[in-house]
């Protein structure tokens, strides 16, 4: 059974890892068919004069099976568009999300309380969401997964600090994604790192993601990962 790497702008070839890499809608034609493969529009670019161009082109992508979900997403209290223009975007996308029935994969930096609130909407409020490189407190993780969602940790975990570590504890396996995002490291040292604060094995954590690929996911999967 291979590791399960949730989030990687740096897939591995030629490893024992599935790779589900993300894709800005600006960039779209660079993606190749080796890995599953996700289409957003990062929260960075919200600024950007072509914003009605790239929603457009999203709302075409998403419709495509080649995209097993739509991400990165999100919000970003730090970067990009004043944070009112970002939520509305993050609808205008959540709309595409709802109508190709994909998933969501949310980037959210200090945004926490704005971001469960759209989410909690009832017509948003199906959606299978994840959080990718969750690195903030054990309140917020709870918070996040007593309101239904996924969170994926990355290579944070290797030095963990006690909160990020505790925050880990909390989140139950069904629930739990790991990934390397934008760094080299490979996945098995963060699947490393996660076995030893939730006292596993990589063995446990592996055959427990690659069950979350297949739920959070469901029928968007084809048969590659098999």
């Amino acid at each position: 059974m291979k590791l399960v790497n949730f989030h990687t702008h740096k897939p591995q070839f030629n490893s024992n890892s599935i790779c589900v890499v993300p894709y800005d809608v600006d960039s779209f034609n660079l993606y190749s068919s080796s890995h599953y493969k996700t289409i957003g529009l990062h929260p960075w670019k919200t600024e950007s004069s072509e914003i009605s161009q790239w929603l457009g082109k999203l709302n075409e992508l998403a419709k495509q099976p080649d995209f097993i979900g739509i991400g990165e997403i999100g919000l970003d209290r730090l970067k990009g568009a004043p944070l009112k223009n970002q939520i509305d975007i993050f609808e205008k996308i959540l709309e595409t999300a709802n109508e190709c029935k994909k998933p969501i994969i949310i980037h959210c930096v200090r945004c926490w309380t704005e971001l469960i609130a759209i989410l909690s909407k009832s017509k948003y409020s199906e959606l299978p969401k994840a959080i990718h490189g969750f690195r903030a407190k054990a309140d917020v993780a709870k918070q996040l997964v007593d309101n239904g969602f996924y969170l994926s940790f990355g290579t944070a975990l290797i030095h963990a600090t006690p909160e990020l570590a505790e925050a880990l504890t909390l989140v139950p396996r069904n629930k739990l994604f790991l990934e390397t995002d934008d760094t080299e490291i490979p996945i098995y040292e963060v699947y490393d790192a996660a076995a030893d604060i939730l006292d596993s094995t990589i063995e446990e954590l592996v055959s427990v993601t690659n069950q979350n690929l297949l739920t959070f996911f469901g029928n968007t999967l084809s048969d590659k990962s098999k």
